[in-house]
């Protein structure tokens, strides 16, 4: 599935699996770096939502989030 199909709910999701197999540290260095450059989409894809979402909420309510003041 692509990031454009995915919700933000099963990005983070993805993450989390990544992570915990990245911290077992069972895998050979070059299923690890797949797995860290997927982490890191997933990273850019979520922070790419949650600004969006942060964006949208200020343009309804014509406030700025407290945490970006």
């Amino acid at each position: 599935m692509s990031e454009k199909e995915m919700g933000l709910e099963e990005a983070l999701g993805d993450l989390e699996r990544i992570v915990e197999k990245l911290e077992e540290g069972k895998m050979s260095l070059e299923e690890s770096l797949v797995l860290f450059e997927r982490g890191m989409t997933l990273v850019r894809f979520c922070n790419s939502r949650l600004e969006g979402a942060e964006r949208k909420i200020e343009s309804l309510t014509g406030e700025v989030p407290p945490d970006l003041i």
